[in-house]
């Protein structure tokens, strides 16, 4: 008889994973909710300053004297969202010509018929009071006072209450709809 040896068939044990000390499985949870709290603030940021409100400050003459250079306002994004622009408000708007900010106020209304003429603002052939304008302003010399504008459905007129400091719809046209970012509640 024969001692033969015959291999015995180790078997493998699963290592088992060490465990985390407490230590860092701790730092692991803080700085998953750092990375949370950090995205939902940028998002809360995003949507609230793009939907709801956010502060703006005046730069320049063009709304004066209602609204004097270097004040600070709340401009009001969602009122949009559920009514349409009103006649007289004001409003933040992206400027057509610059691409940056303005603040104008809206005088006329889409489907209405704007008219300046030397004597004020005249809508639809009635002319419009403005106690907000402190004297008889001078129009714009490339700007004739016997033109009148029909704004389409998606149009608004703006106008500085400065008229003779302000670019405005007398100068770039009337704005539509989706350039008009707000209202200010003065």
């Amino acid at each position: 008889m024969m001692n033969a040896l015959q291999p015995t068939p180790i078997a493998s044990e699963p290592v088992a994973p060490q465990p985390a000390s407490p230590a860092r499985s701790r730092a692991r949870r803080q700085l998953k909710l750092l990375l949370f709290v950090l995205v939902w603030s940028g998002l809360s940021y995003f949507f609230i300053t793009h939907f709801v409100l956010m502060a703006v400050e005046i730069k320049g003459a063009s709304m004066s004297p209602t609204l004097r250079d270097g004040e600070r306002y709340l401009l009001y994004r969602c009122t949009y969202l559920v009514r349409p622009p009103r006649q007289g408000e004001i409003v933040v708007l992206e400027d057509p010509e610059d691409h940056g900010l303005s603040i104008k106020r809206i005088v006329g209304l889409p489907d209405e018929l704007v008219e300046l003429r030397t004597d004020g603002l005249y809508i639809n052939n009635t002319k419009v009071s403005e106690p907000y304008l402190l004297s008889k302003y001078t129009l714009r010399p490339h700007y004739h006072p016997s033109e009148a504008i029909r704004l389409s459905k998606d149009q608004y007129f703006v106008l500085g209450d400065n008229r003779n400091r302000s670019a405005d719809s007398r100068s770039y046209g009337p704005v539509s709809r989706h350039q008009i970012l707000g209202v200010i509640d003065k």
